[in-house]
């Protein structure tokens, strides 16, 4: 099967996923949360193993020259499979909370956009790789959530932004260190734009066509430019329109998720306002007679 956008080889690996995570959840959803973390826990600990010893395990990287930095955190996907189980594990429930929404939304985002394969089969070990790595980060991911491990709190939505420009900031220095390490093989600048992760760099020119949106939200002193080559400040050039995008997203989201808190919050704010309101209407009717 030849993968497409719309076909059904495209909708293949994301149906198992499907199928896997619903199946997932109705099997633990009695369970004790012990057997719910060990569970996921598993998921997450067979995740880093294929991460971490995939020279081994897929037959496309056998007696080939291999590049071990993708065995590292050399991108955000990369970067959760790998803290994952910590996250699970720890106290933090911003991390939680960050791990939830983009362990979820990055593996999905990445298997609807497939660029690398579309055209080609679906039978062959890389893309079985792509969407088993993608798919337990996004199932596992989803899970906490789904399983009662953790309710994201929609009061920490203006805080997820920060997470995702943090963790580019851990897969760039990563990279740094990667380099350092195999010697210095070319400028490091030359090595970081080209890495690029989640265009910390600069956009891709598969999705040129979004610059100018994130443009309009970002002054001019850090917009660069492809077709001249004048460099793009690293990450503050879409600072802000990443934060707005990721702000709003991850309210609605959390805000969903957390409703009653959200909605006895709303209670409360509203019911402050009126106070307020109140008050003033008084003070003006005092000052009035005065």
């Amino acid at each position: 099967m030849i993968m497409q956008y719309g076909n059904f080889a495209y909708f293949f690996y994301p149906i198992l996923v499907i199928a896997f995570t619903v199946g997932a959840y109705f099997l633990l959803r009695r369970r004790t949360e012990r057997t719910k973390r060990i569970v996921l826990l598993a998921m997450m600990l067979v995740n880093i193993l294929q991460h971490f010893l995939k020279k081994f395990i897929y037959p496309q990287y056998w007696g080939t020259a291999f590049d071990w930095r993708i065995c590292t955190a050399y991108n955000l996907c990369a970067l959760l499979i790998i803290i994952a189980p910590f996250v699970l594990l720890g106290r933090s429930a911003l991390w939680k909370d960050f791990l939830i929404l983009f362990g979820t939304n990055a593996g999905v985002v990445t298997m609807a956009v497939p660029y690398w394969y579309i055209g080609e089969t679906i039978w062959q070990w890389d893309v079985f790789r792509y969407y088993f790595c993608h798919g337990l980060l996004s199932s596992s991911s989803l899970l906490i959530a789904l399983l009662g491990l953790r309710r994201p709190d929609w009061r920490n939505f203006w805080k997820i932004p920060f997470m995702f420009f943090l963790s580019l900031i851990l897969v760039c220095f990563n990279d740094i260190v990667v380099w350092a390490v195999r010697g210095a093989e070319g400028d490091l600048w030359q090595v970081l734009y080209g890495y690029n992760p989640c265009w910390l760099f600069h956009p891709i020119e598969q999705f040129g066509f979004i610059v100018p949106v994130i443009d309009f939200f970002t002054p001019d002193v850090f917009m660069g430019d492809l077709t001249t080559g004048e460099p793009f400040t690293p990450l503050m050039w879409y600072f802000i329109p990443m934060y707005l995008l990721i702000a709003v997203l991850a309210f609605i989201i959390t805000a969903l998720a957390d409703h009653k808190q959200f909605a006895e919050d709303w209670r409360t704010f509203t019911a402050w306002l009126r106070r307020v309101k109140e008050k003033l209407k008084k003070d003006g009717a005092d000052d009035t007679q005065e």
